[in-house]
């Protein structure tokens, strides 16, 4: 079954269009990676995606029902958005700010149930930041504050996570362990992910599909190493790039002109 399917989708801001045409299936309990250059439309597409922002033309069905159709509440049970820049309250403890995920299903003034407070435990224990659940979240460092926004994304309880540039400003083991605890998720608990990634090798490591957008309008699609190797990912990044497989993965490596 498939969990997301967009059609025709068109997003424009003024009189400039932002995506032309992007038609796609999400397949349900797979990890998809959204790649391509800056200003291509990747976080236009997952905002769209997620509802938070307006699409001009087209549609965007969560197994069969319209994004546009659920209210905000509805949105928040069927599906997890975590923007590239979330914002995150000083003053208040990750165990509570994970907590936060559960509003949906409570709202804003009532207090957490013991449901809900069994669910964060849950949470904080699989993304393993228990250690600090008592911590004032101004105090973490960012690979582990990256990681108390997936858990509190995960306490919503959705089989649908979209990410907008879940690893920026990580160091490279950081970047690895959120995407092992995603991949995680996936397999063991069969959500669909969708992510936008500028890394290509990760991108390629963890994602069972990826899309690639250009100008506003998808050059490719399919499984990781057949997106790599097409001809649309030269064209699409204006760069040469060449893909050579180390330890039985793809790796991307930009040719600098420079001799």
């Amino acid at each position: 079954m498939t969990s997301i399917s967009i059609s025709q989708l068109r997003v424009t801001a003024g009189s400039v269009p932002l995506l032309h045409d992007v038609s796609l299936e999400f397949g349900s309990g797979q990890w998809h990676t959204v790649v391509g250059p800056n200003g291509a439309g990747k976080t236009t597409l997952v905002e769209a995606t997620a509802g938070v922002r307006r699409r001009s033309a087209g549609s965007i069905q969560i197994d069969g029902r319209d994004v546009a159709s659920m209210s905000e509440r509805e949105r928040a049970q069927s599906l997890a958005f975590v923007p590239q820049h979330p914002v995150v309250p000083a003053g208040m403890t990750v165990r509570d700010y994970v907590g936060l995920g559960r509003t949906a299903y409570r709202g804003l003034l009532r207090g957490p149930s013991a449901k809900d407070r069994d669910i964060v435990a849950e949470v904080l224990d699989r993304v393993e930041i228990t250690a600090f659940a008592e911590r004032d979240v101004i105090t973490l460092s960012g690979g582990e504050r990256q990681r108390m926004v997936l858990a509190r994304a995960l306490a919503q309880h959705t089989m649908v996570v979209i990410l907008d540039e879940p690893i920026t400003g990580l160091d490279i083991r950081h970047q690895v362990d959120l995407l092992e605890v995603l991949r995680r998720e996936v397999r063991e608990c069969g959500i669909t992910v969708v992510a936008t990634l500028h890394d290509l090798t990760l991108a390629a490591q963890f994602a069972d599909r990826m899309v690639l957008l250009a100008d506003g309008a998808v050059q490719a699609e399919g499984v990781p190493h057949d997106v790599l190797h097409s001809p649309q990912l030269q064209s699409s990044y204006e760069v040469e790039l060449q893909v050579v497989t180390v330890g039985g993965s793809d790796v991307v490596v930009p040719v600098s002109s420079a001799r």
